[in-house]
């Protein structure tokens, strides 16, 4: 048994046919084949039922399928921790919550510093962005704390051994297009947002409360729209009578339709970055942090 082939047997189990993860592995379909049934026969069970339907796990294979994924989770996350690129470059890696602040951030920083040709930025569910970071994946992740959601996400930090650092304080915004009828308020109240649609963002399926990117409860609204992404939550907002809550860092060069108002008891929010506590930030993130926290700071101003 080896790594390979647990890589095997959960890319067939993920596609659901042979062909299907034999070409995403990149290895011919035969070998693939050989290499499963040689496990199968050491293991002295069948992981796979083969059918003119499609290939299906047995119940001894679902097992093992279980164990085998987090194996090979856990070899990739220690595989990118301790192995450099044969080019010896280093791609520069943060995980973030939806913000329409990070685009101008990465231009600034971009601009600031040349030398660092590689960046990636994953936005995501708050759970994934806190284990990009927890398995080296990304050095940084950006997320918000307020009242709401503090002791869940500091059990969580404290479980991944990761540590939050303070970036800026700010109040919830509500995000409505320019047209609504709340767009001439100075001040939205919860009062105003009743029977209204909202827009959020997926967060994973039967997570807790906190982990959500919303900054209060908006479960009683009359119509709710899940996305993945902020250009689709940007589009439904701009379309209709829906608003979003946010953190009130409009991007206004990339987002014309959306106003942004204050929301009255919407303070106590902070934003923050996590990094790893064992770890030493390369000199690309602590260039990144000081592009971040300027930043932040002409918005304080």
């Amino acid at each position: 048994m080896n790594i390979q082939q647990l890589r095997y047997v959960v890319a067939i189990a993920n596609s659901g046919t042979f062909r299907e993860a034999a070409e995403k592995m990149f290895v011919s379909q035969p070998s693939l084949s050989i290499s499963v049934r040689d496990l199968e026969k050491e293991l002295g069970f069948k992981i796979f039922s083969r059918t003119s339907s499609g290939t299906f796990l047995t119940r001894r294979g679902m097992e093992f399928y279980d164990k085998a994924q987090s194996l090979v989770k856990g070899f990739d996350s220690f595989e990118h921790l301790y192995l450099q690129a044969d080019d010896g470059e280093v791609e520069f890696s943060i995980s973030s919550q939806h913000y329409d602040f990070l685009p101008p951030l990465i231009t600034e920083f971009s601009q600031q510093f040349p030398e660092y040709p590689k960046f990636r930025l994953f936005e995501s569910t708050t759970v994934q962005i806190l284990d990009e970071v927890a398995q080296g994946h990304s050095e940084l992740g950006i997320i918000y704390l307020n009242n709401r959601n503090t002791k869940g996400i500091m059990q969580k930090l404290d479980k991944l051994r990761l540590e939050v650092v303070d970036l800026i304080p700010f109040q919830t915004h509500i995000y409505i297009r320019k047209g609504h009828p709340l767009a001439q308020k100075s001040e939205i109240e919860l009062a105003d947002l009743a029977g209204l649609p909202t827009v959020r963002f997926t967060q994973e399926k039967d997570e807790y409360l906190y982990y959500s990117e919303n900054f209060f409860d908006t479960s009683d609204s009359s119509v709710t729209f899940d996305v993945t992404d902020r250009a689709t939550l940007n589009g439904i907002l701009e379309r209709t009578d829906a608003y979003a809550t946010g953190s009130g860092f409009l991007d206004s060069e990339s987002v014309h339709g959306i106003t942004v108002i204050p929301f009255k008891e919407g303070k106590g929010n902070r934003m923050v970055y996590v990094k790893r506590e064992d770890n030493e930030l390369s000199q690309c993130a602590q260039d990144f942090i000081q592009v971040m926290e300027g930043y932040f700071a002409k918005k304080k101003g």
